[in-house]
């Protein structure tokens, strides 16, 4: 599997995607109720049409994925990396939130859902699955067509944008390079599985004590002044400036431990193995659709396609009452 084919394959599942929200906000509103549901869905479709796609071009999953072992002093230092990089990611999510509002808390906050079930979806499943479409398939089909540098920077953008939102896609972006930089650091997408899911984990945790201690801190974190995102995000840069070189600190000691420091270095030498083109009209369809989303000219044009439909079938209802005797 190459960039071409994953280039199609994102295309797909932008587009299942699609057909997938219309569905459930058409026929299955008790899916859009349930937060467990309607994400297990949408992950499912995320990764469907990779494993067709593997499957097709005769690949071995769990060596094309990159499922291989680690060392545990790796996957503690992992935490440790993770735990040092979130204050880079928090400045990137306050710095979107002075245009969009806070997706994950608005999110949370609405939903009824107990703890346990919403650790599972938010903090394993979506993990997994999405580790496997973007670092799994997408960052190793573009490593096969070019350079390193720049597969890295598309499945991450990719990463961003299936988020469908501009608030996470802000923070995604970053997330999307370091579990990239990890993953070669370790030579395993579990490393990148591990991060994710202690960032997704951890905002579940900490949403559900802001919860228990105030039911309208959800709302509340949604919905912060101007003021007050200003002089959290001067805070946020302090703090980052500090935890940044620490965190690259422990992946290149990690590198180090599993004998993979050239591999980590090679990602920034830019050198091109091949020279395929990573970037194909398929992709940049699947980016635009992405875009119609989160800008809601996406729902802006099904709800005028619908409201058209809907108008023909009340017209012609109407025309076949006249023909009717009465």
């Amino acid at each position: 599997m190459n960039g071409k084919k994953a280039n199609w394959s994102f295309l797909i599942t932008i587009l299942c995607y699609m057909g997938v929200i219309i569905s459930i906000a058409l026929f299955f509103p008790f899916v859009a109720d349930s937060i467990f549901l309607s994400n297990l869905v949408c992950e499912i479709v995320v990764v469907a049409p990779i494993f067709v796609f593997m499957l097709a071009s005769k690949e071995k999953p769990a060596s094309f994925l990159g499922f291989h072992k680690m060392k545990i002093s790796s996957v503690f230092m992992t935490a440790l990396f993770t735990f040092l990089s979130v204050p880079v990611l928090t400045l990137f999510n306050l710095i979107s939130q002075i245009w969009v509002e806070n997706e994950v808390a608005a999110m949370l906050g609405s939903q009824q859902t107990r703890f346990a079930v919403l650790y599972l979806s938010v903090g394993i499943i979506a993990p997994v699955f999405e580790e496997i479409a973007c670092r799994g398939a997408f960052y190793h089909s573009y490593r096969k067509s070019g350079s390193a540098f720049k597969a890295m920077l598309l499945s991450a953008l990719i990463f961003a944008l299936v988020h469908m939102n501009f608030n996470q896609a802000a923070y995604a972006f970053v997330m999307g390079i370091w579990a990239v930089l990890l993953m070669e650091a370790t030579g395993s997408l579990w490393s990148a599985i591990i991060y994710h899911g202690l960032i997704n984990g951890s905002q579940v945790i900490l949403m559900q004590f802001a919860l228990l201690a105030d039911t309208d801190a959800a709302r509340q974190a949604a919905a912060i002044t101007t003021d007050t995102l200003m002089v959290m995000i001067g805070g946020y840069v302090i703090l980052a400036a500090v935890t940044l070189p620490l965190a690259w600190a422990a992946l290149v000691w990690i590198g180090a431990n599993e004998g993979r420091s050239e591999a980590l270095r090679r990602i920034w030498s830019g050198r091109k193995e091949k020279k395929d083109k990573m970037v194909t009209v398929p992709l940049v369809l699947g980016l635009i659709l992405c875009f119609s989303v989160m800008t809601g000219i996406f729902v802006w044009a099904v709800n005028e396609i619908l409201t058209l439909l809907l108008m023909h079938v009340m017209q012609g209802y109407t025309s076949i009452s006249m023909l009717l005797p009465t």
